[in-house]
This record gives structure tokens, sequence and C-alpha cells, in this order.
């Protein structure tokens, strides 16, 4: 018999409470682990976020509860709904499925046990692989359906609820250090997969709390190989922290000390010992709300970016990052965007809202639908330019009725290159046909550069070598970025092509303009050649070609 198995409290009856707490306790775990998470990156780019995308959507799920009702049943569909409208990213959103499934098996009841949470996982799990249009072995919805399959498996042999309990946790973690042998770009990374590992804590959580089990005092997923981001760099911004945290024995004066020792400014820190009020400036917020996370749950999280807001401000824009949608615009157009460059480009073609998201978050179901209404009168289209971000905006045309029509751009040069056939006061039909077709023209160059060693796509690279991707996958590596950027042209570029246009990412090079100009026109003789400064992370140059 297992430690777990021989120290779980069986719990008959879990009331809706027991249920919130529950799955408070897997988002304490869950914080606990993000950065092992993001660590996890099978591109060699760095922009892991699955950790931080995860946490966030459990908690807007979790504040969707913040008055418990009196049932499980009622609870759950509560946590399922926050869920969706709160959902970040891919991993949240197939995270949003599953707590929808989940609280479909338990509508109607009073209360639940342990046997019967298990009952809801299986089913939680069907409706995930049910929301995905071509799931893939290997991922998030293999851990979940693995390990809810085998605790199923173990209640049926009447082996009891310890042995439930020590059958889903173990195999979850077992399944996630399988995903290499399902997922070939897995393995090719030497990695396993990020929604995989997130779901096995996020289980191991809410099961610790439900049976009174201790979790480990260090996380299951280590960052060694932490993806770090560009501090904000303009003096006296960064980011706005701000939130609750709810426990006990909470040291104060011991919180305030850490954050003051990652650099925090304008900070307060006030409460007792159960609760605390945390208010701070940062440059990266990150490590502001592990701080937290250590001494109890967070609650009421607000992470502004004064940055932003300030040169929203500048622009005579609003907060959001958005424009001042005209008054009556009959067709609205939304467009997600990472980059003040790219940004203007799509408010040049006509976007009625531009949403900026952070470098380390991704938007929201609930922000695209937000932003949706607010872009036109009878119909919104959206660009979601990501294809990490696709899923969100395709949640929010669901929950819109008709409202919203999504253009499956995966990319920034796609989605730029369909926002040339929007037109405010045409027919939704006819544009947003004319904006598909628009997606098939188009070619997509991003160049990067390998934060590891790592095989992508049949492509071995090194840390620190520029890497080039076209269309999505990783076609070769080079010892400068213009280098990269050519290979990637040359592979894009035919007899047909017409223009090239190259957006230049935040680390500005001086001279980039007049060099990459005479370079690309120099191997491309009779191509059109734009360069403009996009300001986008992580990738160097992107290009379109046309």
């Amino acid at each position: 018999m297992s430690q777990r198995e021989a120290t779980a409290h069986i719990s008959p009856r879990l009331s809706a409470a027991d249920l919130r707490a529950a799955f408070a306790s897997a988002e304490r775990w869950l914080a606990t682990n993000r950065d092992g998470i993001n660590a996890i990156n099978v591109y060699p780019v760095p922009d892991g976020d699955t950790g931080t995308n995860m946490l966030l959507t459990l908690r807007a799920a979790l504040r969707g509860v913040e008055e418990v009702p009196s049932t499980v049943g009622e609870t759950a569909q509560m946590i399922a709904r926050a869920a969706l409208l709160g959902a970040r990213g891919n991993s949240g959103v197939i995270l949003s499925q599953m707590l929808r499934g989940f609280a479909e098996a338990l509508e109607g009841r009073e209360d639940t046990s342990g046997p019967g949470m298990i009952h809801a996982l299986c089913a939680a799990s069907e409706t995930a692989y049910a929301s995905v249009t071509r799931p893939v072995e290997g991922t998030m919805l293999t851990v979940l359906r693995e390990a809810s399959n085998l605790a199923r498996e173990t209640l049926l042999r009447q082996e009891g609820e310890a042995a439930m309990l020590s059958a889903l946790i173990d195999e979850a973690y077992a399944s996630v250090q399988r995903t290499p042998t399902l997922l070939p770009r897995l393995r090719e990374a030497g990695v396993v997969d990020a929604g995989g590992a997130g779901v096995a804590v996020i289980l191991e959580g809410v099961v610790a709390h439900i049976h009174d089990v201790a979790l480990p005092d260090i996380p299951r997923f280590d960052a060694t190989e932490r993806v770090t981001f560009e501090a904000v760099e303009h003096e006296g911004h960064g980011y706005c922290t701000e939130y609750l945290v709810l426990g006990e024995g909470i040291d104060l004066d011991g919180i305030e000390r850490e954050l003051a020792a990652v650099g925090g400014e304008s900070l307060l820190v006030v409460g007792d010992s159960r609760t605390a009020h945390i208010h701070v400036h940062v440059e990266d917020p990150g490590p502001a709300l592990s701080i937290g996370a250590r001494s109890g749950a967070l609650e009421n999280v607000k992470v502004e970016n004064m940055q932003a807001q300030h040169e929203a401000w500048m622009a005579g824009r609003d907060t959001n990052g958005g424009t001042e949608v005209p008054a009556g615009v009959a067709l609205g157009l939304v467009a997600i965007a990472r980059g003040r460059g790219i940004a203007d480009a799509f408010r040049g073609l006509g976007a009625t809202v531009v949403i900026e998201p952070t470098e380390e978050t991704k938007t929201s179901a609930g922000e695209i639908l937000q932003a949706a209404r607010r872009s036109g009168i009878r119909h919104a289209i959206v660009l979601p330019n990501d294809r990490d971000v696709f899923m969100a905006a395709e949640t929010a045309a669901r929950e819109s009725e008709g409202f919203i029509t999504v253009i499956p751009s995966d990319n920034v040069a796609a989605g730029l290159a369909a926002a040339i056939y929007y037109r405010r006061d045409g027919e939704p039909g006819s544009v947003t046909e004319e904006m598909r077709e628009a997606l098939d023209e188009v070619r997509c160059i991003e160049v990067a550069t390998a934060v590891r060693e790592a095989t992508v796509d049949g492509v071995a690279v090194r840390g620190g070598e520029a890497i080039v991707f076209v269309d999505g996958k990783l076609r070769a590596s080079a010892a400068t970025h213009d280098e990269a950027l050519l290979a990637g042209l040359t592979e894009a570029v035919t007899d047909d092509s017409e223009i090239v246009t190259v957006y230049v990412g935040a680390e500005h090079v001086p001279g980039a303009a007049d060099r990459l100009t005479e370079r690309i026109e120099a191997a491309f003789p009779g191509v059109e050649v734009e360069i403009l400064a996009g300001g986008q992370p992580h990738y160097r140059y992107i290009a379109a070609v046309e």
C-alpha cells in the first residue's frame, strides 16, 4: 500500500463548499508549478506560457463562485461558465471544456462523493475530446482520459477510494511521462506535454484537498530552464500587481521583504494573519504573484501593464489598447496584435478594435467577446492572428449567438492580408468570404532565437542560433537572423510573388531597413520590399510574402 493510500481520509459526501475548496487547492498547487510548466517549451522560442494560461483560467473559474451556492451541481456550473469566458490560450480553452463536461455530469446533484468525482472526470474527458476538431494524443486530453479511466476501473474492481486516489494521480503523472512516445514533436524536443503536466497538477491539487493528503514540499515541475521575458524598459513603468492572499499564519512582514527584494515599488501590504491585501509595482509580475502564492490562495488578482496604459494614453486610445469605435460602424473588425507597429498596421486597414495583449498572456474568450460587442453594430469579424488564440476566438463566437465570425488567421501575415478586404459597411457574408480567400494568398516567415538545443520538425537547432519558421513549421537554422530570414524567403517566394513585407521586432537593430531591403531585392529581383517597425516580442522578423 502506498503512502497516499495509507493516509487518505475517506470523505463520504462532498458539499458545494468542498468542491470549490478542492479547486482552490488545485489553483494553489498549479501556481506553485506554473514556472516549471511554462519552462516545458516544444518550440525553441521563449513563449512558453501554458502554465500561466491554465492558472489564469482556473483563477477565473474560482472568481465565478466567490459566493458558493447550496448545491454541487450549481457550483460546478458556475465554475465551468466562468472558466469558459476567462480561458487563456488553447490549454485554457480545453481546460474550460473539461470543466464543462465535469459540470454536466454533476448537474442536479445536491452533493457528490469520491466515486462521483471520478465519473464526472470521465465525462470531462469525453467533452474535451468532443470539443477539439482534431484531437491529438500525447496532450492534456490523453492525460485526463488515461488517469480518469484507470481510476474508474479501480473502483469497478471494488478496491476502494484510497486505491482510486492512488490510481488517479499516479496514472496522471505516468501518462505525462508517456506523452513523448505519442507525439513526435515532444520526443524531438526532449520534453513532456506542458498541458498534460498542468492537468496532472490540477488533479493532484483537487484530490489532496478532498482526501486530506499533504501535497509535496517541492513542485512536481522545476523551472530549471525557465522561460524569461524582457522587462519593461521605460523608466517608471512596469506592472501594477494587486491581489488578496487568503490562508493561515500569513507573514505580512515576510511578504513585504520578499517583494522589496525583487524590486517592488509603491509597496503596500496590509491585513492580518488570514487575509492580506497586496499592491506592488514591479517589472515582472511573475515573482510578485509567486511570493503571495507561497503564503496562501490568491484572489482578486489584477495585473495591469502600466507601460501599455501609458502608451495608450499618449496615443489617445483606451487602456485596453483598442481604438475608439467610429459611430455607426455596421460591420466591426477585431484584431489581436502583439507589437505597436503591427497593431497600427491593423488600425490603418480599418480595424475598429485592436487588442494588444501583454507578452506573457493570451487573450481570453471573454475579452474577445467584449471587444466584438464594442466593434460594430450588426456584426463583428475577429482576426486571432495566433494559432493559440483561435480556440478562444471560436468560443467567443459560439457565445455571441451569431454576432461574431472568426477568420482563421493563425499568424500576423495572414491576418493583415485578410484585413485588406475588410469593409465597415459591407455585407458580412461577402466580406468574410473575401477575407478567408486572402489567407490562401500569403506565406508567413517568422525569425526568432532558439533558447535551447532541440530537434523540431526534423530540424536540429542549438541554443542561441537564429531559426526560421515558414507557415508555422521550423525550416532552418542560421548563424544570423538576416540569414535565417533569407532562408525562409527562399522557400516562400515564387515566380508569382509580388510583395515582401518585413516587420522588425522589439529587438530593434539599427540600419535593419536599408540592409534588409538591399539583401532581399538582390536575392529576389522584381519583388517589391517594404520594411516596417512591428515591435513584436520573441520574433526578430515577421515577413509576409504575397
